[in-house]
């Protein structure tokens, strides 16, 4: 019965240390980057209304940017940048499926 108990506990005490591990990390990000995922979201979703498929914290020529894929009431997936100090919007744009970011542009056979 003790052994219950005490593994009971144990597993109790890791969930709980999990949880504070996640809201530390969400508090690391918003200290590193100035905003929250949600304030994020909600600049974003102020420029498309929709639903948010993804949102990605990424560095463009050190400046850390949020990029937030939505897919708009229309049915068009969009995307949103936003500076992740200032909460700017940098660029909306429709996402492009298939087109790689960091291809040069050359069609070689």
């Amino acid at each position: 019965m003790n052994m219950k108990l005490i593994a009971g506990g144990a597993l109790t005490g890791l969930v709980l240390a999990g949880s504070l591990a996640g809201m530390v990390s969400a508090q690391s990000v918003a200290d590193a980057t100035g905003l929250t995922e949600e304030q994020v979201i909600e600049i974003a979703l102020m420029e498309i209304p929709g639903e948010v498929q993804e949102v990605e914290l990424e560095n463009h020529r050190g400046q850390q940017i949020y990029e937030i894929e939505i897919l708009s009431a229309d049915g068009e997936e969009m995307e949103v940048e936003i500076d992740a100090q200032t909460g700017d919007v940098l660029e909306v744009k429709a996402d492009r499926e298939g087109c790689d970011k960091d291809d040069d542009d050359t069609d070689e056979a």
